[in-house]
């Protein structure tokens, strides 16, 4: 073997080696911002209102033979925004992100959908090759901006994907250019967005994301604020791959809680804590519910409490169940069961609380469509009341 040759191979070992160093331990562009998650403060709420439950579906006229992954997020103007992928299957050229809004309150029906992007304008707008597009998610930040991530990938499957952020000043009816993020010098792919971010207290957001290429495993991407819109900066939440996935819920200004979903053989949801902004992490705990494989959503509601939407079975996905912590996600007690069907596949919902106290679940309907559940902490209470008796 000549000098080049050698040559050639250890520049080849060493960048390999750099790569999955970078995709164990999460790159970091710049120091881990020092600033504090953004929590309301509790505002607990008698429980004397009436009842109210009511189920729509975001797109009743089932265009596309396959819907599924959806996000939700409420509007300045008090407006709610759905955004989800639909096309002739998962994973298919012809899939496109769609957005659909409706006015506050319990009945108002969703807006037609329009699109939000498509794997062509992906690729005019970040000037590459994007085969497809996927998981999205959507969330309000200041001066009336509407953000948008999304995962595109341009060769394999999704554990070759990217995510690229787009803005809205007019509520997702006109969209800023997309914006590949850069999280890695190199293999900058694999990375998926599902669950909703956490604001900080520096005007950015910690979003969680996660990684499928080198195994499973969540992170943590942080949106610190910039001249020119965000810096990304990526970061590992705990070791191995026991789970990913996650879902964040910010407890206070440094402690937050985060449920991942089992990657492993552990059948149960996986929970880590931390306390100091998102720093560190703890050690991977399972809590006593159980997890299929399926994707999952925490809040922190209004009075407190924890509310959390998952499939209650360890294996398939033909059921939607809530279940409530009153303790910091230490305990937690099944609250209501919202869809379930033998055979069938209710999945990967979303949980929003509006400012006027409305609960809004969407969730995957049967991979056909969107479905919404909005109801109030009066029928939450009355569930977990009958469940009781």
């Amino acid at each position: 073997m000549n000098a080049n040759a050698r040559r050639w191979i250890w520049m080849g070992l060493t960048l390999a080696l750099l790569a999955i160093v970078g995709l164990r331990d999460g790159w970091r562009v710049s120091p881990l911002p020092t600033t504090n998650f953004v929590v309301s403060k509790s505002s607990p709420e008698l429980i004397a209102a009436p009842s109210e439950f009511h189920e729509q579906f975001v797109d009743p006229r089932f265009v596309h033979p396959s819907a599924h992954v959806s996000s939700i997020c409420e509007l300045p103007d008090g407006r709610i925004v759905a955004v989800w992928y639909a096309g002739s299957r998962e994973g298919a050229r012809d899939v496109g992100i769609y957005i659909a809004t409706r006015n506050a309150g319990v009945t108002n029906a969703w807006s037609t959908p329009v699109s939000a992007g498509t794997h062509e304008a992906a690729g005019e707008e970040t000037f590459r090759y994007v085969k497809k597009v996927g998981n999205a998610i959507v969330f309000s930040g200041t001066n009336n901006q509407l953000h948008l991530l999304y995962v595109t990938t341009g060769f394999g499957g999704w554990s070759c994907s990217q995510i690229n952020l787009k803005t809205s000043t007019n509520g997702g009816a006109k969209w800023s250019r997309s914006h590949r993020l850069g999280l890695s010098p190199f293999l900058n792919i694999s990375e998926l967005v599902k669950n909703a971010p956490v604001p900080t207290a520096d005007g950015g957001f910690v979003v969680p994301i996660y990684h499928e290429l080198l195994g499973k495993f969540s992170e943590l991407l942080w949106l610190r604020p910039s001249v020119d819109g965000f810096e990304a900066i990526k970061t590992r939440a705990f070791g191995g791959y026991a789970a990913f996935q996650p879902a964040l819920v910010a407890l206070n200004e440094t402690n937050a809680l985060m449920l991942n979903r089992a990657a492993g053989s552990v059948a149960k949801i996986h929970a880590t804590r931390t306390s100091d902004g998102g720093k560190s992490w703890s050690a991977l705990e399972t809590i006593d519910l159980p997890n299929s494989n399926s994707g999952l959503d925490a809040i922190r509601l209004s009075d407190g409490r924890l509310l959390l939407a998952f499939n209650d079975t360890d294996s398939g996905r033909d059921n939607l169940r809530l279940a409530i912590s009153a303790d910091d996600g230490m305990t937690w007690k099944r609250a209501a069961t919202l869809v379930t069907e033998a055979g069938e596949e209710f999945s990967y919902p979303t949980v929003f609380q509006t400012s006027d106290g409305l609960i809004h679940v969407t969730y995957t309907w049967k991979r056909k469509g969107i479905k919404e559940a909005t109801f109030n902490l009066a029928w939450l209470e009355a569930q977990m009341k009958g469940a009781r008796e």
